[in-house]
């Protein structure tokens, strides 16, 4: 006699489902479904006499947020057809019932379907729509697999929900400074998320933080939702008047949007909903401290163990089993920062025939270290000069604190205001001042008032930023205190 995939007969076949998991044939909503699979969650813990499967269990069974896995069981989110199947059999569907139970499950997305055509979202008659994609979209990069020594940030992620109506959106602004690996956490982050919002998700760089590019205008942006939410075209002339449009497409929507790469809060508020199911991820190198009732995730460089995971993970399987110090050091010179680590494992990865030892004593010395971090199209260096990028072009201030950075960088160890101003020969207040702006983009950190270090591979890069004239380097201006 044939079994089902859970090792149970698949005798009784429609009486067993309706007797175990109820009337499988009158399922046509989330909730219903959900219903089944609470009833089936409960009778895999009676037939193996223990407790029911926790979240965390299916989680560590399937590698899927506890968080989404809840929602599916609550009926807020429907599984897809592969984790549906996936997660029936986990719970000892027999052979027949995963039959009765996929199809109510299509059931339900095709009732859902049918009432969102019902509800209108198609442009009126007589509009053009063509060369407009279809209204949900779907346009996350890809993922990164596996994402190593972010467990914390995943979790406080994974705890984001649709916010109960009249809360307005959720909005969460990651910031950290260049190489930090803010785009591939908030992308691994959205594709965890995506089924709780299942009208859709959004993504724009907004190139905030390139340094070979200008930033997008929200309103280029706006345009490209607009399409993709399936508006008819023309999109509305101003950026105020596509701004009120998106927000119109978006009510009574559960759409997740994802914003890379902001350079400052300006950018950034036009392309938020005013839709109380929907959230938003904004990632930028500073700190989006002026953005109304966001959230902030301030990124760190990964602690050393995972750090050497993210290398190996860009070297090759079993590339660093050999030589673990010479792993452990590459690390090191890399300040543990996720972009430099995934450039020295493609360079390891591109060089299959050298020792590992080989790239750590290239790192080893300070003055190549930068040089020896690109590779392709990635360059530590371009990423940090986005910065200094910044700087320069926020007036006197900034164009101050740009011509300090080396003289500042020449010393070791952690700098106060006091120590700053006789480095610098200026006032302590306008010292002060151009501390504060080297904040602001990430080329120091204060981890108390009065106190500032560099991250070892900003020092470097500020005692040789690109660009500076000569001019430039016997100069120091200091703004009026």
């Amino acid at each position: 006699m044939s079994t089902g995939a859970a090792g149970h007969p698949p005798d009784g076949g429609a009486r067993d489902a309706a007797a175990d998991v109820g009337p499988v044939e009158s399922v046509h909503t989330a909730d219903a479904l959900a219903a089944l699979l609470r009833q089936l969650r409960r009778r895999a813990a009676r037939r193996d006499g223990g407790a029911q499967l926790t979240y965390r269990q299916l989680a560590a069974r399937t590698g899927w947020a506890h968080g989404v896995i809840g929602d599916y069981f609550a009926g807020k989110t429907l599984p897809p057809t592969d984790r549906f199947d996936t997660l029936v059999q986990l719970l000892g569907a027999t052979g027949r019932e995963l039959r009765l139970l996929a199809t109510a499950r299509d059931r339900v997305e095709e009732t859902r379907r049918s009432r969102t055509a019902a509800h209108g979202r198609a442009g009126p008659p007589g509009t053009d729509n063509a060369g407009c994609p279809p209204a949900v979209p779907r346009q996350l990069p890809a993922d990164i697999p596996e994402l190593s020594g972010r467990g914390g940030e995943l979790e406080a992620l994974d705890a984001l929900r649709p916010l109960p109506r009249g809360s307005g959106p959720l909005v969460v602004a990651l910031d950290g400074p260049g190489g930090v690996g803010k785009s591939a956490l908030v992308v691994h982050a959205a594709h965890r998320l995506a089924e709780r919002y299942p009208d859709g998700q959004l993504y724009a760089d907004l190139r905030g933080s390139r340094h070979d590019e200008h930033p997008v205008p929200p309103a280029v942006v706006l345009r490209r939702f607009l399409c993709a939410l399936g508006a008819p075209r023309p999109t509305p002339g101003s950026e105020a008047d596509a701004a009120a449009a998106y927000r119109t497409r978006l009510t009574e929507r559960r759409v997740l949007i994802v914003l890379d790469n902001a350079l400052d809060a300006a950018q950034v508020r036009p392309l938020l909903p005013a839709a109380h199911g929907c959230a938003v991820l904004v990632t930028s190198r500073g700190v989006l401290a002026t953005l109304n009732g966001a959230a902030h995730l301030h990124l760190t460089p990964l602690p050393p163990p995972a750090s050497v995971e993210v290398l190996g993970l860009w070297a090759g399987p079993g590339r660093l089993t050999a030589e673990p110090g010479a792993a452990d050091a590459i690390a090191h010179h890399c300040g543990h920062l996720p972009l430099a680590l995934r450039i020295a494992g493609a360079r390891l990865a591109a060089r299959p025939r050298w020792p590992v030892r080989e790239l750590a004593d290239r790192l080893a010395d300070p003055a190549r270290r930068l040089a020896e971090l690109s590779f392709a199209d990635l360059d530590m260096r371009a990423a940090l000069e986005v910065g200094h990028r910044e700087l320069l072009a926020r007036g006197a201030t900034g164009r101050t604190a740009a011509l300090a950075l080396p003289l500042l960088a020449a010393g070791q160890g952690e700098l106060t205001v006091a120590r700053a101003a006789a480095t610098t020969g200026a006032a302590p207040s306008a010292t002060e001042v151009i501390l504060e702006q080297l904040v602001d983009v990430q080329f120091l950190e204060s981890p108390a008032p009065g106190r500032y270090r560099f991250h070892p591979l900003t020092r470097l890069f500020a005692l040789r930023p690109a660009g500076r004239s000569t001019a430039e380097r016997n100069t120091l201006t200091c703004p009026s205190s």
